[in-house]
């Protein structure tokens, strides 16, 4: 009887030994947990963080050495919410039928045979491009508003004007990018032009060169009028409509050029950089976009 109380007793004790290991061991295991997970957390803040700085290069023009300037990229809050856009019709797309299988990502239902965009996806996609053109004005880079179609050609133009860069709204000129050097040359016989007539050197020249000169300006102001003030290639463009705009599009991944688009359920959001999937063919929609995007760079 003794006997067995001892065998009794040394199990009981190995159990609990054994009981005792494990849960050090899961303790052990749970705060490794725990500091990977930390660990994780502050990997990804110093990343995001990382993201939010831009370099930019200078050159000192006495030793021409390079220095680098750390700018700090702020993030853009959107002036507009889900309820004005759901006011204006932000969220009406084009019929089922006509839908981009790529599109539907951004699509939250369809209702009376009309596909009804994700407003949220909205918002997230327009404050993120509204951040990237923020930023990017401020770091000095060259950016064009293109809206030829009917419903986009006065907004665009009157609020590219107002903050002061380049804008096409008549008809985009196939080569404008790619054969840019041919468009610049336009860009200053066209300011030549200008300037000639402002001195008053036109109104010396004979009624036939007068007119020639004149129907020549009409022409050159109607294609390239809103690039005059263009130097050099721009760096970015902000299109309504991707699929209209698609010569545009496509001339600018060929160089590189960044596009932020605004892009219908008709339309493959994945062609351009910053896609903002919104109704684009109706008037206060485009309005309200263009503006807001106006206010981003300005």
């Amino acid at each position: 009887m003794a006997e067995e109380k001892k065998v009794i007793s040394k199990t009981v004790n190995r159990t609990g030994k054994k009981l005792v290991e494990k849960a050090l061991v899961m303790g052990t295991a749970k705060k490794k947990v725990e500091l990977d997970k930390e660990k994780i957390k502050k990997l990804n803040e110093d990343k995001a963080k990382a993201k939010l700085e831009v370099k930019e290069v200078e050159v000192d023009k006495v030793g021409g050495e390079k220095a680098e300037k750390v700018i700090k990229e702020e993030k853009y809050e959107l002036t507009i919410g889900l309820r004005e856009m759901l006011k204006e019709g932000c969220h009406l797309g084009h019929k089922v039928a006509k839908t981009h299988p790529k599109a539907r990502v951004n699509i939250y239902m369809a209702k009376d045979g009309i596909e009804i965009i994700d407003l949220v996806k909205t918002k997230e996609a327009l404050a993120r491009a509204c951040t990237f053109l923020h930023n990017a004005r401020k770091a000095g880079k060259e950016i064009v508003m293109v809206g030829t179609k009917r419903q986009a050609r006065e907004v665009v133009k009157r609020v590219a004007m107002e903050i002061g860069v380049g804008y096409v709204t008549d008809r985009w000129l196939g080569g404008t990018i790619t054969n840019w050097e041919q468009i610049r040359g336009d860009i200053r016989k066209l300011n030549k032009f200008k300037e000639n007539e402002q001195k008053g050197v036109l109104a010396t020249a004979t009624k036939k060169e007068q007119s020639e000169t004149k129907k020549e300006m009409i022409r050159l102001e109607k294609m390239i009028g809103g690039l005059t003030k263009l130097d050099k290639m721009f760096d970015i463009i902000f299109v309504v409509d991707a699929g209209f705009e698609k010569t545009a599009v496509r001339e600018a991944q060929i160089r590189g050029i960044k596009v932020v688009a605004m892009t219908d359920t008709d339309s493959d959001p994945t062609r351009v950089d910053f896609a903002i999937p919104v109704n684009d063919d109706n008037v206060k929609s485009v309005n309200l976009i263009v503006e807001e995007i106006g206010r981003a760079i300005k």
